[in-house]
């Protein structure tokens, strides 16, 4: 295949110069298109960003001339002032509309929106205050961006049948004083922008191959190519201009195509803030990087003709400069068919053809020389290889005499045979071996020793093993008696046991593994580690202190337990000095026990021991009360082997049972002392405790009390009213409730909780808890009382006025009587206060309550809700002018001064009332009728009352 591939030295010099001329050619275009582009990109993204920004100032220039137009004309007297006639106010606006004919609309409205004077009269009458421009320009917001008509849709004439489009000028017009006193607002027809672009912007698109759009605050194409009118355009030009304002980015757009696009926010000008539109500037990409695309090609072209011309060049001066190789090459073929037998003289002006030419006559002289030398060298060798074949065969014949005996031994031998090599690979499997893995030595042979018998757990370090043997040719296993798992054929892993042996056969290595079956030995062993494993933790676990002892009376076994009880340490010291740390004390705490009497060595006697009390005191530890119980250990022949004891604590039972004797002592004197009734019933209703206070109220002490009924204490009137929930009580469910007894002191009120007693979730009784509320509940009352009377004027307040109301409306909706409702306060209180004080301003308050109360009937409340006001409720009326009679008498009370610190003051009342009768009204629509009336009265001038 080489040979087919080989060329000549000038067609390759000539295909070669041609690649590198190429490749040099494509290289010099990208890196110049590259350059170009990224230039032009940036030249032409400038010139659009450049172009979107002189849009963006002629539409803010443009809507500047208008927006001062309209703020100005806002300002004119003809506009501003009401004396000047509608005819006039409408000439002005004709005019404004004639000198710029894009004013669709101009008109003025008075503070409620309605349309005053408007251009041609459209809309005149017309509620405008719903519109945005409208309510706008209040806020001091005077532009509305673009949007289709709606009053004007049909008023104005419309040839193209196109939806109206306008975008609104709208400023408040004031007085003299700054008060507004209504809007004047523009609609500017879309057709400006229309001839701006049919003007301005199309010309330049035609020439420079670019398009204009201009996009609303929103997103939203407000001009522009007719697929994209009204639909917002997810764009990052546009996303662009929020941020960085001007400049140019390039991006796909939704017809597919991608375009260089320069991009320019509208900021306004001077006083004008701009709508926020966003003008963007586009070029199709092919367009804009056409002169590059031109450039690329001429550089092409021009670089695959001057390859050419170079390679027939360098082609034509190769083939002069390689004529005398090519005799030489001749010459060498016929040297190498044995057609010649040195190289003839080649005439040749090249320093380096004669060179050649002599070498290679003398290359050919030393293989001549060299290759006599090796027929005599292999004749020698033949006759040393014979010889050395004959002793190899000899030597072969021993080998297998001893290796027919090893292999006698090996499938004989009662433990498994396992051969392997230096790649873990198995080179011998015994008879012993296919009986113990289940695999036959034909299917194993040169399998892994780690995927055919080592589990898989600990394959991972056999291999790791293996490699470090590979490497430092020693290892740690060799030589010893291992204990491991294997794995059977059938998967199943079991107990071995190996040892390793290592044959080194010069460079190889190789191991043999004797391996015996261990899995019954194992399993006792691990059975009786089991059982021991078990009483261990058995003894260790359970709270039961136990002790052994020999036969001989040597303690041999305290668990941890009685190692807690004797207070032995945790680590471990020698049985003959367990005693030095604790002693033996009778149940008394003081005898100390004899050695016969310890129940351990009573046990070792032969006697039974049951339950025997004894104290166990440790030198570093409080003592412990035990309950000892024991025998003696007998062996299956009956001989005595020793003694166990069982030691109880039952230290904590004692001190419950001091406890609880201490404790009952304290409960019957806290309980004696309280100032409450406590007591148990059980479910027949029987008293089992009862503390003193029963006879500090009652006269009867509680041991006359125990065992007596509910009834039988309390007597059958108060037993009948509180039996309901006694029963309730004892079913299981807490009881809290208020009664009244009779002791001799009087009345008492008191409040009973009664709390459920459960024993195994079923209620064996209650404690009842009696407390005296007498105090509480006076207390109670006045600050009911209290909460709803006015401190100043003791007139109810504004909470008890809104209770009263409530329930006055409930009668009159009820009954279909006849309500009425005062609002009333103190005609220029604020002055009185000022003057006199704030005790002068209470003094009048007081006396104006006063002389209310005395002007109505005593069934009519009156009341204070706060400051100066007072309301009446009246009812059992029967029209409005009883209430009013009621206002009049009130009006005359206080046609007599007031004297306050000896001075008199006319004081005055405005009122207003509300009167309903025989329909349904709720509190606050009756409080508002009341209150309107009240500013009716203010308004008809002080002293007055007036009836809604």
């Amino acid at each position: 295949m080489r040979k087919l591939f080989r060329i000549g030295i000038a067609p390759m010099l000539a295909l070669s110069t041609a690649g590198a001329t190429l490749v040099l050619t494509l290289g010099l275009v990208e890196l110049i298109g590259s350059a170009s582009s990224r230039q032009i990109e940036a030249d032409i993204g400038q010139s659009l960003a450049e172009l979107a920004f002189q849009t963006t100032d002629k539409l803010d220039r443009g809507m500047y001339e208008r927006y001062r137009e309209v703020q100005l004309l806002a300002e004119r007297y003809e506009i501003a002032e009401n004396d000047v006639p509608i005819v006039r106010k409408r000439e002005v606006l004709a005019s404004m509309q004639d000198t710029y004919p894009y004013y669709a609309w101009i008109g003025l409205t008075d503070t409620s929106g309605k349309v005053k004077v408007a251009t041609k009269g459209m809309l005149e009458g017309a509620d405008v205050s719903k519109r945005p421009w409208y309510a706008a320009a209040y806020r001091e917001d005077h532009l509305t961006d673009v949007h289709e008509a709606v009053l004007l849709a049909k008023l104005l004439p419309n040839p193209t049948n196109e939806p109206k489009r306008f975008f609104d000028v709208a400023f408040p017009y004031r007085d003299k004083d700054g008060k507004i006193l209504g809007i004047l607002g523009t609609h500017l027809s879309w057709q400006w922008a229309r001839d701006i672009d049919d003007s301005v912007l199309k010309p330049l698109a035609n020439r420079k191959s670019v398009e204009t759009i201009i996009v609303s605050r929103n997103g939203r194409v407000l001009l522009g190519p007719d697929q994209y009118k009204d639909v917002v355009l997810p764009l990052t030009s546009f996303d662009a201009s929020r941020t960085k304002k001007n400049g140019y980015v390039t991006e796909m757009w939704p017809d597919g195509k991608r375009y260089l696009v320069g991009y320019s926010q509208s900021q306004g000008y001077r006083a004008y803030p701009g709508f926020g539109w966003t003008v963007l500037v586009r070029q199709n990409l092919d367009d804009a990087y056409r002169p590059v695309y031109r450039l690329k090609s001429r550089i092409i072209w021009g670089g695959v003709l001057a390859s050419i011309i170079v390679s027939l060049l360098l082609w034509f001066i190769a083939r002069r400069v390689t004529g005398p190789l090519r005799t030489i090459t001749h010459h060498a073929n016929e040297l190498r068919h044995g057609k010649a037998a040195c190289m003839p003289a080649i005439d040749s002006h090249l320093n380096e053809v004669s060179i050649l030419e002599k070498a290679i006559n003398a290359l050919l002289v030393n293989l001549q020389h060299k290759e006599a030398g090796l027929r005599e060298m292999n004749a020698t060798l033949e006759s040393r290889v014979q010889a050395r074949t004959e002793d190899l065969s000899k030597a072969v014949a021993e080998t297998q005499i001893g290796e027919r005996r090893v292999r006698a031994i090996i499938d004989t031998a009662l433990d498994a045979f396992i051969g392997v090599d230096d790649k873990g690979l198995i080179t011998d499997w015994n008879p012993r071996a296919e009986e113990i893995f289940g695999w036959s030595r034909e299917e194993v042979l040169g399998r892994s020793v780690s995927k055919t018998i080592i589990p898989e757990t600990h394959r991972h370090a056999h291999e790791r093993g293996m490699e470090r043997f590979s490497l430092s040719g020693s290892s740690g296993v060799v030589g010893k008696r291992l204990q491991l798992s294997a794995l059977r054929r059938n998967g199943e892993e079991f107990p071995v046991e190996m040892t390793i042996g290592l044959i080194n056969a010069g460079e190889e290595h190789f191991f043999g593994a004797f391996v015996q079956d261990i899995s019954e030995r194992k399993k006792i062993e691990d059975e009786l580690a089991r059982e021991r494993e078990l009483l261990n933790v058995v003894l260790d676990s359970i709270d039961v202190g136990v002790v052994v002892c020999s036969r001989d009376g040597d303690i041999t076994l305290f668990n941890r337990a009685a190692r807690d009880l004797h207070g032995l340490p945790a680590e471990r010291i020698p049985p003959s000095r367990w005693a030095q740390h604790y002693d033996l004390f009778a149940a008394d705490g003081l005898s100390r026990l004899e050695p016969e009497q310890i129940p351990l060595y009573r046990a070792l006697r032969g006697d039974v021991v049951k339950n025997v009390e004894m104290i166990v005191k440790p030198r570093h530890g409080r003592p412990h009360f035990l309950f000892a119980s024991g025998r003696a250990l007998h062996a299956q022949d009956g001989s005595n082997i020793g003694a166990v004891i069982a030691l109880k604590d039952v230290t904590e039972l004692k001190e419950s049972e001091r406890q609880l004797e201490a404790n009952e002592r304290l409960l019957r004197t806290i309980t004696d002392n309280l100032p409450v009734l406590i007591a148990y019933i059980d479910r027949d209703e029987r008293y089992q405790f009862a503390n003193a206070t029963y006879e500090k109220w009652f006269g009867i002490p509680p041991s006359a009390i125990v065992g007596k009924t509910v009834k039988d204490v309390l007597g059958p009137e108060l037993y009948e009213e509180g039996k309901e929930a006694l029963h309730k009580n004892l079913a299981g469910h807490p009881v809290r409730f208020q009664s009244q007894v009779q002791d001799p002191s009087g009345t008492r009120y008191v409040e009973i909780v009664g709390i459920p007693d459960f024993r195994e979730g079923e209620p064996e009784g209650v404690y009842v808890l009696t407390t005296d509320v007498t105090a509480a509940k006076r207390h109670e009352e006045e600050l009911s009382r209290l909460a709803r009377v006015d401190t100043l004027t003791s007139l109810p307040n504004r909470r008890s006025y809104e209770e009263r109301l409530a329930e006055a409306l409930q009668r009159a909706n009820r009954t279909g009587g006849g309500l009425a409702l005062m609002f009333l306060d103190v005609d220029y209180f604020k002055q009185i206060n000022d003057t006199l004080g704030h005790a002068g301003g209470d003094i009048v308050l007081q006396e104006f309550g006063r002389r209310l109360k005395r002007s109505v009937r005593t069934t009519d409340v009156v009341s204070r809700l706060a400051g100066d006001e007072f309301t009446i409720i009246l009812e059992g009326l029967h029209e409005s002018c009883e209430a009013g009679l009621v206002a009049e008498k009130i009006v005359d009370a206080f046609m007599e001064p007031v004297q306050v610190e000896g001075k008199a003051w006319q004081v005055s009342t405005s009122i207003g009332v509300a009167f309903v009768r025989a329909q349904v009204i709720d509190l606050a629509t009756l409080s508002h009728q009341a209150d309107t009336a009240l500013y009716r009265a203010k308004a008809n001038g002080k002293g007055q009352y007036a009836i809604f």
